[in-house]
């Protein structure tokens, strides 16, 4: 038998999983890494703990699989994009700590390009509006606060990039990274050239990366990668695709209508599409697929299940307690708390702005909020709220495709809220449509291995490969009186946010100061 390995490269939690040819999941390994908030506003991890924690990853997947790695017919790598890893051209870090996507230092060139109608104009070219968490805006920071950085000869990668030099010593991005930098333009699918004349970034083009395709062999398991993760020296690696394009195929989203809705750290809403039409309201970014030809409409929350584990870290230790003590899953726990509360969590509503907001709108400076409280509300009215506050700002992105007539024909939905019944149900019935859940709920991983046995030859289409990968688990439909009911408490959930619109700036100003 033969078998690929998968690396998903998330922002908190980094997983490794081997398939058999037939799709089957034979092990899988999963080990946490922490985010660094050096200071507010900024967020780093360290690319060397990155790495080690990767190593150590595959090896414990490799073991608890019981295969020989010489049986590994190709490894897939996908991960967290909007990340800035500064390397030089010999493999050394330029900068000891690469910036990630949770990072919104640049919010005041953000704010800077907004009133020079800079924003409009980057718009019309990337079809990306414009973000803290993008590389564009890492780099232009960079320039004009560590400008001695940048003028070392090196290569900007983003996070699986880095991981895929480090096992095969190739320096390359591929399309689906690039199209969300801030520095491509997806009709013509290339680094722009009048990005980097209009934001002065000219000097440094060459540390813009060779892009290739995610279906694509980038190169081979070297030997010192061999040494510190098991692999064997000579396994193919593909080029691979950033997250969100990779869970997308994944869950099976390829054909244009269908909709990937993934719920992880953030929230992700990637509607498919064989014409990257832009959006003059710049509501939605372009984003190009792990699929040729195709590309995804994307409106990206900043906040989803991270808001759900922020407070499980902070308030459940009695529930982590017990599932230690159990010897189960700490989540399984929290969802039947939830379930003791009703719909609309007795009055509570929940903001998922735990750091600021850039979809459906642009504000750094939303803070998250819990509504509603009174003497009677529980720890499971909160944990509901959470659960439900995460389901409207879906509702808040996904309609934002609806209000511009597009066609929205199934949602397939991932990430970690596809493996909790009660926050499915709380999606279907706020969406007040059905929500599709694969059975292969780590579909980044998946849309790794979909496009490693394309570049290893296995199959000659993704499509192909799509068919034989995924399938779907369950499907939940909507309770139309829930339905009516979420439609009036989604309304509320906007009113409150627009009446705090002004206040959130007057309020970060007032903080900072401190």
């Amino acid at each position: 038998m033969s078998y690929f390995l998968g690396v998903d490269l998330g922002t908190m939690l980094i997983k490794a999983a081997i398939f058999d040819v037939n799709a089957n999941l034979i092990s899988l390994s999963s080990r946490e890494i922490n985010v660094e908030f050096p200071k507010p506003g900024w967020a780093e991890q360290d690319p060397n703990i990155l790495w080690k924690t990767t190593c150590d990853v595959i090896k414990n997947c490799l073991r608890k699989s019981g295969i020989s790695s010489s049986e590994i017919l190709g490894v897939g790598l996908t991960g967290q994009m909007h990340c800035t890893f500064l390397i030089d051209n010999k493999g050394h870090l330029l900068r000891n700590k690469a910036i990630i996507w949770l990072d919104s230092r640049s919010q005041d060139i953000l704010s800077e390009y907004s009133q020079r109608g800079l924003v409009d104009v980057l718009y019309e070219i990337t079809g990306w509006r414009l973000i803290p968490s993008m590389q564009l805006l890492h780099l232009i920071w960079l320039k004009r606060n560590e400008s001695e950085t940048l003028k070392k000869e090196g290569i900007f990668l983003s996070c699986k990039d880095y991981i895929r030099y480090k096992l095969t010593g190739e320096l390359c991005t591929d399309i689906t990274e690039a199209s969300v930098s801030g520095l491509f333009n997806p009709i013509k699918k290339s680094w722009s050239e009048e990005v980097l004349q209009l934001t002065n970034l000219t000097d440094i083009s060459n540390i813009l990366p060779e892009i290739r395709n995610p279906w694509e062999l980038a190169g081979e398991v070297n030997i010192q990668a061999s040494k510190e993760t098991g692999l064997r020296v000579g396994t193919p690696v593909a080029v691979g695709a950033g997250d969100i394009c990779s869970s997308a195929l994944g869950a099976g989203a390829v054909k244009p209508g269908q909709l990937c809705m993934i719920i992880g750290t953030a929230g992700i809403y990637e509607l498919v599409t064989d014409t990257p039409v832009m959006d003059h309201a710049k509501s939605y970014s372009i984003v190009c697929h792990a699929v040729p030809d195709v590309w995804l409409l994307g409106s990206f929350q900043m906040t989803a299940g991270a808001s759900l584990r922020w407070f499980k870290d902070e308030f459940c230790y009695e529930e982590i307690v017990k599932a230690k003590r159990l010897r189960s899953d700490v989540y399984k726990l929290i969802d039947k708390k939830a379930e003791q509360s009703p719909l609309g969590a007795k009055g509570v509503i929940f903001h998922p702005y735990l750091k600021g907001e850039r979809s459906p709108f642009v504000k750094p400076a939303a803070k998250g909020l819990l509504f509603g409280l009174s003497l009677e509300t529980k720890k499971e009215d909160i944990l509901r709220a959470i659960l439900e506050g995460v389901a409207y700002a879906a509702k808040d992105n996904i309609d934002v495709f609806k209000n511009r007539g597009i066609n929205i024909t199934e949602i397939r939905l991932t990430g970690g809220a596809a493996n909790s019944h009660i926050w499915c149900q709380i999606l279907t019935d706020v969406l007040g449509m059905c929500v599709l859940v694969p059975k292969i709920k780590d579909s980044g991983i998946l849309g790794s291995i979909i496009e490693t046995s394309v570049a290893t030859g296995l199959y000659r289409h993704i499509s192909e490969a799509t068919k034989k990968f995924v399938k779907i688990e369950r499907i939940f439909s909507p309770n139309l009186d829930n339905v009516k009911k979420y439609s009036k408490l989604f309304s509320m959930y906007r009113k409150l946010y627009k009446l705090l619109w002004d206040f959130y700036e007057e309020y970060d100003s007032v903080i900072s100061l401190q």
